[in-house]
């Protein structure tokens, strides 16, 4: 199984290993301890929290990734799209970069973040690890893990459990005192995630059991589980998601809402997503969480491979803030699941009994009936409009003549006897309802149909009810609203009787009017506004109801808007934007520093870290991308000559202080012209992030390490590498056919292979590739085969005789060939393979190495990082003439933002014109470049910039021209933000 996937590829996999976990296999819950369970408990029809039936709308955000000042504002707007409840996972090497040094302050500190979460009124899921993928350097282990010897993750292995032990010693008492019990935030604790071998409560070695007692005894009382749950992009599938054999309610831990490839919306999001979450609260469902609702920045070194700065995921909350068609889906979801919770969290499938109730057989039936009332959903998953006449007797007089306008792909809820109050029943509802929010004597239900559909409930009511509107019917003990939608304006349509001491209010929105209408609850009372873009932060004080109002810059009018508490709407006007946001912000005035100062021959290195052979990135406890490393050259005569060493990432190489030759480190090979004598070699390392190790297990010393590494060996002439190529393979019928050795290579039997391609359909299986070695030079005393990695198994074959065996994928490996005879002609190389899961076959290119006897490069030295980017010292005009060229640089500026007034103006850098590097805004590193996806310049978050001068420094690993670089506007995430008091009388 490869570790170097294409994004799609990954996808692909991850969606075969996660389904198998999802399909027939474990995704149970431990449940909660004595002392918890009145607090977070649940049965196999849902969760019940502090008592009540709970639908857990989760959404998946990273403290890591968003400054802890801009905590309070993205979980705000979380909570206002309808959730309840945030999933985070606690990274380790976020935590503990450095060995034993342990951060929970500032943006690491995890108990801020959870105390906010409890603040809000929300549920926290946490995800303790200790692996957590999430497209981070090395999966979340800290970099000096890979330093210790005999350590292997994920396994039942002491070094590595009593490095986990430790960190859990200082994070698990955050977690552990914030549970609900304890008067705290999280419900739910994940351990480990994603592991090939344990999800859910499945406990199959030693490791797993280790990790539980740990938790046990660092005082875990609420419900935990293994790995994840139902992990997919349509985590719902074919919809069958009831199990009477399944304990626990059902769950998605991760329901992959668009993904970390992406910036911005794109055509059809909002709808796909929208759609697969429906299908999760049609079928039976009890929760969710959206991984990601909101990405954030991969600030400093914290991206792997596949990302740079930005994880804005093409979700909900963009990177910025700003949200997005998706995020209003992802509002109606939530809150009509948390409106009908006692239904959800409690029912059984009734797709039986209702199954005849559309006329229109295109349309597909489900239903979940309960002790609250039942939930019929109308299924349209076709690419037109339906409009349906419903057959449901007793109802036949509500429902002469008019028909149901299901939209293409739609999900549509009925509602059948629900109970509103003591006093009344919404016997039907067949306008779609966005929610139902109770307010002291009053219960508002919130309804949304386009101009001209059918407004149609009909509530039963124990006592005589009174009208309040005309258009309401009272007859008997039944009331019903029976007309045509009106054209909406700006404000809702409303309704409302009394019944007993209980009024009902139906507001009648169109979707466009939903999406502005917001439930926001202050002082332990809900008020319901709609009307406005967002809203935020509210308070009730002094008979004043005072609202943060939110309204896009790129919007030309203001907005009007009506404040409804349990008895009175209050109609007020919000004005537009006024000022809009300059597109751009020039620099100039650029100071330089030279940044390979590492490279000059007379330097005191008595700081470097020294070793015989190179050593990887890392190893001098260094966290950054990249390194400096110096050894000394003993050149008998002039000519070119080839140095050989691994590597891993890019690379320049400097002869005494002068840039030379630049090259892929996974090369293994640098060409280079010397003259006769000694000479200082000074090589500068970068990467653009490690591999996140998805579903890896083992050791890590020598997976996707970076820099230099292992002996050095330098010859005059070649290249001595090359690679591999014309490779045939034939599939095997059993694990046996390796005994019988490589069937003879005839290629009427064997298929051409391209190295990468999965021979094995995503299935186990085995199967012989083949190629030939071309003869080598004369005097050629030795071959050594360079496998980078195969998947899974290997056993090596020669010339038709077995020579290695080699377990493991992503793990490289060497196969020397020394025969005198076998050299002096072509070479026949096969090799057998076991593929036990997913695809298989030859991940990476297979290269053979002719350097034979060589001389040993030794005395190596190495410093991590680019130096002090705020030291004072160094800087100069930047004066391009003379600025050393393919070499690192320092650049440094100050700019100044113009004033917002009452708004939020977002920017960006763009490095146009730059190669690879980092930013620095006031001291904060705001990650890496190039990015990766379609929006190129790196966010900068409004609580690092300064009203007035501001500094940036840029650090370009090539030395690149800075001069196109500026500041550019996000004009679509900026926003004007206003502060709306209404008299409550």
């Amino acid at each position: 199984m490869r570790i170097r996937y294409t994004i799609l590829t990954f996808i692909l996999l991850l969606t075969a290993f996660t389904s198998a976990h999802s399909q027939g296999s474990n995704d149970h819950i431990f449940p909660a301890s004595a002392i918890a369970k009145p607090y977070i408990d649940f049965d196999s029809k849902g969760f019940i929290v502090e008592g009540k039936r709970t639908f857990i709308a989760s959404a998946g955000l990273e403290y890591a990734r968003i400054p802890h000042e801009l905590w309070y504002d993205r979980l705000l707007r979380i909570k206002q799209a309808g959730f309840n409840c945030i999933e985070i996972y606690t990274i380790w090497n976020f935590h503990e970069e450095q060995e034993g040094k342990f951060n929970f302050s500032g943006d690491h500190d995890l108990g801020k973040f959870l105390d906010i979460v409890k603040e809000l009124g929300m549920y926290a899921i946490v995800r303790v690890g200790p692996y957590y993928c999430a497209e981070w350097d090395n999966g979340g282990y800290p970099i000096w893990l890979k330093f210790k010897k005999g350590l292997s993750v994920r396994e039942d292995n002491k070094s590595f459990e009593q490095y986990v032990d430790r960190f859990f010693d200082h994070l698990l008492p955050v977690v552990f005192q914030r549970q609900i019990n304890k008067g705290g935030a999280v419900i739910l604790v994940q351990l480990e995630n994603e592991h090939p071998n344990g999800w859910g409560t499945a406990m199959p070695d030693g490791y797993f059991k280790r990790l539980q007692a740990k938790a046990v005894d660092m005082g875990i009382q609420i419900p935990y589980f293994f790995s994840g749950l139902h992990h997919a992009s349509d985590p719902a599938g074919d919809g069958k998601l009831d199990d009477d054999k399944r304990p626990n309610p059902w769950f998605s831990t991760e329901f992959w809402a668009v993904g970390y490839s992406q910036y911005g919306a794109k055509p059809g999001d909002a709808e796909l997503y929208d759609r697969r979450t429906w299908k999760v609260i049609a079928h039976g469902g009890n929760g969710y969480n959206y991984y990601m609702a909101h990405g954030g920045s991969n600030f400093g070194y914290t991206n792997n491979d596949e990302d740079a700065a930005s994880y804005d995921y093409g979700t909900a909350i963009g990177q910025a803030g700003d949200l997005r068609p998706i995020y209003y889906t992802f509002k109606r979801a939530a809150w009509f699941s948390r409106s009908f919770q006692d239904v959800l969290e409690n029912s059984t499938n009734a797709s039986e009994i209702y199954k005849g109730i559309a006329v229109d057989t295109a349309v597909k039936i489900s239903a979940r009936t309960s002790p609250a009332g039942d939930l019929i959903f109308l299924d349209n998953p076709g690419t037109a409009k339906i409009n349906v006449s419903l057959n449901i007797s007793g109802a036949e007089d509500l429902l002469a003549d008019k028909k149901i306008s299901v939209q293409p792909q739609e999900i549509y809820p009925l509602v059948h006897n629900y109970k509103i109050s003591d006093e009344v029943i919404l016997n039907w509802a067949f306008s779609r309802v966005f929610a139902i929010v109770k307010q002291d004597n009053a219960t508002t239900i919130i309804v949304d149909a386009e101009a001209g559909d059918p407004l149609l409930l009909r509530f039963n009511t124990k006592s005589k009810a009174s009208s309040i509107s005309t258009i309401v019917k009272v007859i008997n003990d039944q009331v019903v609203i029976d007309e045509k939608m009106p054209c909406t304006g700006a404000i809702p349509v409303e309704y409302s009787f009394t019944a007993g001491s209980q009024t009902i209010r139906i507001l009648a929105t169109n979707r466009a009017l939903t999406d502005k209408t917001w439930i926001t609850e202050t002082g332990g009372k809900n008020y319901i506004i709609s009307g406005l873009n967002y809203v935020g932060k509210s308070t009730v004080q002094n008979g004043q109801f005072t609202i943060a109002s939110e309204t896009p810059l790129n919007q030309s009018a203001g907005q009007k808007a009506i404040l409804y508490t349990d008895n009175k709407g209050f109609t007020f006007n919000t004005d537009a934007p006024k000022n809009s946001q300059p597109p751009a912000i020039n620099l100039f005035n650029w100071q330089y520093k030279n940044a390979a100062i590492n490279a000059v021959s007379n330097l005191n290195t008595s700081t470097w870290l020294k070793s015989k052979d190179p050593q990887p990135m890392g190893a001098d406890a260094d966290i950054t991308a990249d390194a400096w490393y110096r050894t000394t050259l003993n050149i008998p005569s002039n000519g070119k000559y080839t140095l050989q060493v691994k590597g891993g990432g890019r690379g320049q190489s400097f002869i005494d202080g002068k840039p030379a030759v630049k090259w892929k480190l996974n090369d293994n090979e640098l060409i280079l012209n010397l003259s006769k004598g000694k000479h200082t070699l000074a090589v500068f390392a970068a990467h653009d992030g490690r591999d996140k190790l998805a579903a890896y297990l083992g050791p890590i010393d020598e997976v996707d390490s970076k820099g230099l590494f292992g002996s050095v060996l330098i010859k005059k002439g070649g290249p001595f590498i090359s690679e591999l190529g014309n490779w045939y393979f034939i599939r095997a019928n059993k694990k046996d056919d390796v005994k019988q050795g490589p069937p003879t290579f005839d290629t009427s039997a064997y298929k051409k292979y391209k190295i990468g391609n999965d021979v094995f359909n995503l299935k186990e299986g085995y199967a012989w590739f083949h190629t030939t070695i071309p003869q080598q030079a004369t005097g050629t005393s030795k071959i050594t085969v360079l496998f980078k990695s195969v998947d899974e198994n290997a056993m090596v074959f020669i010339n038709g005789k077995q020579v290695a065996h080699h377990d493991g994928w992503n793990q490289p490996f060497e196969v020397n060939i020394t025969d005198a005879e076998a050299l002096k002609r072509p070479i026949d190389l096969s090799v057998f393979i076991e593929n036990y899961s997913n695809q298989g076959g030859i991940d990476q290119p297979i290269k053979i190495n002719a350097i034979g006897d060589a001389t040993t490069v030794t005395g190596w030295q190495l410093k991590g990082g680019p130096g002090d980017i705020l030291a004072p010292r160094g800087w100069t005009k930047l004066d391009v003439a003379r600025q050393m060229k393919n070499a690192p640089a320092f650049y440094r500026t100050t700019f100044s933002v113009p004033p917002s007034m009452s708004g939020t103006f977002i920017w960006r850098f763009d490095p146009v014109g730059l190669g690879h590097g980092s930013v620095w805004v006031n001291g904060h590193n705001l990650g890496r470049y190039p990015e990766k996806l379609d929006m190129k310049s790196l966010y900068i978050p409004e609580c690092w910039l300064n009203p007035g001068l501001n500094q940036l420094v840029v650090y370009d690993e090539e030395g690149n021209s800075i001069n196109k670089t500026r500041i550019v506007a996000e004009e679509a995430a900026g926003r004007l933000i206003k502060e709306i008091s209404i008299p409550l009388n």
